[in-house]
């Protein structure tokens, strides 16, 4: 047994506590009152070295090796619940109405409070520092890792590079680590579209600019984007999940209002889908009649990881978790993280993994889902897998 995995153990019964004392208690991003303190009570008994909360809910501590100075690992964990009325029959289910972490963020936290109480007993085996980010609201735009960029959390002392894990729903597996170099997920931007026209009897239609005919002809011709304007051996989702007009079958109304998302891997692709948006619109308006307001508003970028650190944490979790520990992904996730700004915004190399944590219930649940509920039995390897990534990278 090694010395992560023997202290990783050792604290699991107080990480299962702490976790489960989360769930009764979700908070939802940028309310996370009652987990940051909770958070900053118990990295203040652990020991760390500094505590900050560079906004009220988010929390950053520092552990500094005593070995010397040296390099600066960042690990972060995202706090937040979501607008979710639990159903998962839990003895430890929410306790809030209407509020339930879904995501498996109370784990995550949990997990990284285990690595600061770890790393905390082993700061005589390392030089640099651990910087620990529990971050807030990373389920509601604009994103708490964006605000913590700018705030300067990747600075004083600057972070050389920064790794998070993500606890996913499984049949079977429980404590394998996914990962793979390149697109780990994809950007995501919301689309909210109103269109304008001119209403008027059902019988008399060419008295109208009739705005339905027209949004529905520029629903049907944004779906020609991905077909026609991306290559297809990208990847691209062109969603529309909202619309809304009028209140009665004989009457042209005078507005619709619909709304969508895209989704891709690459930069070049999401530009791409924004400039078709637009230029559908004005094409629209040419035909139709009607007013296109188009309000593109950018969500969260693609969580890039770096070759070199995926490379680093593969060897890493193989030496701590042992053979088969890793689960080589050929494609990326379909879902958006906000740790992406991280890279994105403070150009900091970095890299972000799924950590397989099996289900609880009759069948498995997606992340988001009120009856998601994944196995406790996750989280040692989840905190073995970040300290001793954490370690290999300042070269313990």
């Amino acid at each position: 047994m090694s010395k992560i995995e023997a202290a990783a153990l050792s604290c699991v019964e107080e990480i299962t506590e702490i976790r489960r004392r989360i769930h009764r208690h979700p908070e939802i991003g940028r309310n996370e009152i009652q987990t940051s303190a909770l958070i900053r009570e118990k990295l203040a008994e652990y020991g760390v070295d500094k505590i900050e909360s560079p906004v009220p809910t988010a929390v950053v501590a520092l552990i500094h090796g005593s070995l010397g100075e040296g390099k600066c690992v960042a690990l972060r964990a995202d706090i937040d619940a979501l607008p979710v009325t639990e159903d998962t029959g839990l003895p430890f289910s929410s306790e809030v109405p209407n509020m339930m972490h879904a995501c498996g963020h109370d784990m995550h936290a949990s997990m990284l409070l285990g690595v600061a109480k770890l790393l905390c007993g082993m700061r005589d085996q390392f030089k640099g520092t651990v910087k620990l980010i529990f971050q807030h609201s990373e389920d509601t735009l604009p994103g708490g890792a964006k605000e913590l960029v700018e705030k300067g959390v990747l600075e004083n002392p600057k972070v050389d590079a920064i790794y998070a894990i993500h606890l996913m729903p499984d049949e079977e597996i429980v404590g394998k680590v996914a990962m793979r170099s390149g697109p780990m997920t994809t950007s995501v931007d919301l689309y909210d579209i109103t269109v304008t026209g001119r209403g008027g009897h059902g019988s008399e239609p060419h008295k109208t600019d009739d705005p339905i005919l027209a949004a529905c002809q520029m629903v049907v011709d944004m779906q020609q984007i991905v077909a026609r304007r991306v290559d297809p051996l990208e990847t691209a989702v062109m969603s529309i999940g909202s619309i809304h007009s009028g209140d009665a079958p004989n009457v042209i109304p005078g507005e619709v209002k619909f709304g969508g998302v895209s989704r891709a891997y690459s930069e070049e692709v999401r530009e791409t889908i924004r400039q078709q948006m637009f230029a559908i619109a004005k094409g629209m308006e040419s035909v139709s009649g009607c007013n296109f307001d188009v309000y593109h508003y950018y969500g969260y970028p693609t969580a890039y990881n770096d070759k070199e650190l995926v490379d680093l944490a593969r060897e890493a979790v193989l030496e701590e978790l042992g053979p088969g520990s890793v689960v080589e992904l050929e494609k990326p996730m379909g879902f958006s993280e906000d740790f992406a700004y991280y890279r994105q915004m403070g150009g900091v190399p970095s890299a972000f993994f799924m950590v397989y944590a099996g289900h609880l219930g009759d069948a498995v649940y997606p992340l988001h889902s009120a009856k998601c509920a994944m196995k406790e039995e996750a989280m040692p390897y989840g905190i073995r897998t970040l300290a001793s990534v954490a370690l290999k990278y300042l070269g313990a």
